[in-house]
């Protein structure tokens, strides 16, 4: 799978790209939504999936959300977040995200070897 990682935090970028590229993924990484919105432009015909974090400078996770399913709807986009309550689920959701996450769950899901389910929805 082609994954483009956005996330503000330089560490969950790197260590969610090595553990994604061990598992035999080809990862690409953004700073933040303005990258990557400009990266999925540039590699829309490649891009297998978006995986985002909810809040960073600039460009909220789900605006990069929208932005992807409106333009480019056969990627798959998962919108992580530190915080989950159903006003957040409901946002996302709303915004086209095909699966809503806490951040930690996911990584720990992913460490465990998970990423068929984790990555698919």
């Amino acid at each position: 799978m082609k994954i483009l990682v956005i996330d503000d935090d330089e560490d969950i970028r790197g260590f969610l790209a090595f553990i994604l590229k061990e598992m035999g993924h080809q990862i690409i990484l953004a700073e933040d939504g303005l990258k990557g919105i400009e990266i999925v432009k540039e590699n829309s015909d490649l891009l297998d999936l978006v995986i985002t974090d909810r809040h960073m400078p600039g460009m909220l996770g789900e605006e990069v959300v929208r932005f992807v399913k409106l333009h480019y709807p056969q990627i798959k986009v998962i919108l992580m977040t530190a915080l989950l309550d159903e006003a957040v689920a409901l946002v996302a959701k709303a915004a086209g995200a095909d699966t809503v996450v806490l951040k930690n769950h996911f990584i720990k899901e992913i460490m465990k070897g998970g990423d068929n389910d984790v990555l698919r929805g």
